[in-house]
């Protein structure tokens, strides 16, 4: 198999194709999806789990691969899901050199590597952004995505969609505040926002549809068009300079 242009490290089974779809669309990029790990048989039912009225976690996890798996494909990407368990599962904090170096394997001699910037500072996302930043080859260019839901709280700020904010609410001021929250410095991030063409928001609309069971929970949905046209229309991104 050749190497690919870019690879798209996912914390989850939805992050990838919610708040990168675009990357995850363009051709050579691979997937890589870290906390992909069955559940183990002692976990019954997590409260998170249980909030989504999953009946039991280990069945909510083979519907959430097998929406992965459909959502992957209308993507068109290649994906790569590792066995390390999400934080429900886990029980414990995430191992931070296991994690360098099984990502390792999969960035070495990639040019572009893209993780999330781990915006409202969740573990199983930070751990992959830190560990992702350190597996990548010293000459490859790193990207941080914004996490979608949080990313699109109060909408995209005017940078982003080139229209004005809400009268009282200063978006890209919350915006920098939440990247610094979550560890990062402003000052060494470069700005990366795409507006997705008709045909690209087509296709990822139709591949976020296939994670039924998660967009309720993360409150994305046509209820709330302002949301959900910011959730579809645009995405961003930030180079890292390291």
């Amino acid at each position: 198999m050749s190497t690919p242009s870019a690879i798209l490290v996912s914390p989850h089974l939805d992050d990838a194709a919610f708040s990168a779809a675009s990357r995850a669309m363009t051709p050579g990029t691979q997937v890589v999806t870290v906390y992909a790990g069955d559940p183990p048989p002692h976990i019954g039912l997590t409260d998170y789990d249980r909030f989504t009225r999953a009946e039991s976690s280990t069945a909510r996890h083979a519907e959430r691969l097998a929406e992965d798996e459909a959502g992957m494909a209308l993507l068109g990407c290649d994906v790569v899901r590792l066995d390390e368990l999400d934080q429900q599962y886990r029980g414990g904090p995430p191992d931070h050199d296991r994690l360098v170096e099984r990502l390792r394997g999969y960035c070495d001699g990639v040019g572009e590597i893209w993780a999330p910037a781990a915006l409202g500072s969740a573990v199983d996302h930070a751990s992959v952004r830190d560990a992702a930043i350190v597996a990548a080859t010293q000459d490859a260019d790193v990207y941080l995505y914004a996490d979608i839901p949080r990313a699109v709280t109060f909408g995209w700020p005017t940078w982003v969609t080139g229209r004005p904010e809400p009268q009282y609410v200063d978006v890209e001021w919350w915006l920098e505040r939440e990247l610094e929250a979550c560890g990062l410095d402003p000052s060494r991030l470069t700005r990366h926002a795409v507006a997705l063409t008709d045909a690209q928001r087509d296709r990822k609309q139709r591949a976020v549809a296939c994670y039924r069971t998660q967009l309720p929970a993360l409150c994305l949905s046509t209820d709330g068009p302002n949301r959900w046209d910011a959730f579809l229309d645009f995405e961003v991104a930030w180079r890292y300079r390291r």
